[in-house]
């Protein structure tokens, strides 16, 4: 059975965590590593099964033994790696966030145009494959939950724990683009995408952020310089209305639900396996009858299953020639967003969606 070859650029946390989609027997192995940090590179060499360790990236996008990229790399690198190896005739996945903005995202449209049987994703569609998310968008489809207008998607994380550090770049909006807004945002908005179809059409943005703060002189977060909670309403095409809340270390607890309103039916879930209504919630008034709610058997996400997605995903869709669960048409959409929110919060104004 062919298997997809891939070059695995950068050896941090990230690419440790993705190991096993590359020697789990399915479509993907890994060929070749390249890091600057040639000793972190060649500790987790063993563990992707790669014996070729190089440090700069450039030296693998002409080998014809390579057919896709991972780039596990800081997001201010997406960019200029992507548009590398795209020219060089590869397949790529992203790490998340796909790119800092909408007009990077629109150089990388413009640079796959050349090559369009190339594809292209990101890692911030992990989440598409649990039971929960495909019956999710397949109730939205089927036209089940009638005209949907309301969306309410809230995830509050925990506190980082005492002396918790993190990369300088994390702390950077040039190099990171934001905190937890780009850093499990880019979670949220491909979930919405990908559940809501083709009703995923953001116009206009009204958005407020506020950055991370110590909570005791003890506990502080890893990084001061970029949001840690972030409040937007967003308005799509047709009136549905996506209230979407992210906040992080703060003074409560944890919390995690997502709702979905129609005019027929509404649902209750979460992407993560986590929150208050585990799995998904079916709610309908049937003629005079009480409020009736039906739990439904698909199953919640996977957290192992859930990691390597992006990758299993990229393989099959390269060999069956067909576009992947994530695509560039999503992430402009998603990095409109991105950048719709940073300038309302900025202007405390409501902004429109790029284009």
């Amino acid at each position: 059975m062919k298997k997809i070859r891939y070059a695995v650029v950068g050896a941090g946390v990230i690419a440790n965590y993705m190991a096993r989609a590359f020697t789990e027997g399915r479509d993907s192995v890994a060929v070749a590593l390249a890091d600057p940090n040639l000793e972190a590179a060649h500790k987790l060499a063993p563990t992707l099964g790669v014996t070729r360790v190089v440090a700069d990236y450039h030296a693998l996008l002409g080998d014809p033994e390579i057919d896709a990229f991972y780039l596990a790399t800081p997001p201010f690198l997406h960019r200029p790696m992507t548009l590398d190896v795209l020219r060089a005739g590869k397949h790529v996945c992203v790490e998340k966030p796909f790119m800092l903005n909408q007009a990077e995202v629109r150089e990388v449209i413009a640079a796959q145009k050349a090559a369009p049987h190339l594809k292209v994703t990101c890692n911030s569609s992990r989440y598409h494959d649990a039971g929960t998310a495909r019956r999710a968008r397949q109730l939205v489809a089927d036209g089940a939950l009638g005209q949907l207008y309301r969306v309410h998607f809230e995830q509050v994380t925990p506190a980082s724990k005492p002396g918790a550090t993190l990369p300088p770049w994390r702390d950077d909006p040039a190099k990171n683009g934001g905190g937890i807004s780009f850093d499990w945002g880019a979670y949220d908005l491909d979930w919405l995408s990908f559940v809501l179809g083709d009703k995923f059409r953001p116009r206009t943005v009204f958005a407020t952020t506020g950055n991370y703060f110590p909570l005791t002189p003890e506990r502080v977060p890893p990084c001061l310089n970029v949001d840690g909670r972030i409040c937007a309403e967003i308005i799509c095409d047709g009136g549905l209305t996506i209230h979407w809340e992210r906040r992080a270390c703060e003074h409560g607890p944890a919390r995690h639900n997502i709702e979905f309103r129609g005019t027929k039916a509404g649902f209750d879930t979460s992407f993560l396996a986590m929150g208050e209504k585990p799995g998904l919630h079916l709610h309908s008034y049937v003629g005079a009858e009480d409020l009736k709610t039906v739990t439904l058997p698909d199953a919640p996400p996977d957290w192992q299953d859930t990691m390597v997605f992006s990758i299993r995903d990229l393989s099959r869709a390269i060999l069956e020639d067909r576009a992947p669960s994530n695509t560039l048409a999503d992430n402009l959409r998603i990095h409109g967003v991105f950048d719709a929110t940073i300038a309302s919060a900025k202007s405390q104004q409501a902004v429109r969606v790029g284009e």
